[in-house]
């Protein structure tokens, strides 16, 4: 079994939609994980262990509107800062 954050995917996933239409935007992996690491500072964890994924429709319901909101613009952000100030050469 491992312990997994689900609102990483969460956050994989809104931070796709958006490069979705950013074309001057770099999307190789180290600008993603970057991404990925901004955006999830400071949200709540929401972790579960399931070795068959069953516990996964509960741990959906617990993401509410507000963090939704959070989530998103958090994304925003991330995507804005790193596009602006890639570490590594353009």
């Amino acid at each position: 079994m491992a312990i997994y954050n689900y609102l990483e995917d969460l956050i994989q996933v809104k931070i796709q939609q958006i490069l979705s239409n950013k074309n001057n935007v770099c999307k190789c992996d180290k600008c993603l994980s970057d991404m990925l690491a901004y955006a999830i500072n400071g949200l709540p964890v929401i972790s579960y262990v399931t070795s068959d994924g069953g516990i996964h429709r509960e741990v959906q319901n617990l993401t509410n509107d507000n963090l939704k909101i959070e989530l998103a613009t958090r994304c925003v952000k991330a995507v804005d800062l790193v596009g602006k100030n890639p570490k590594h050469k353009k």
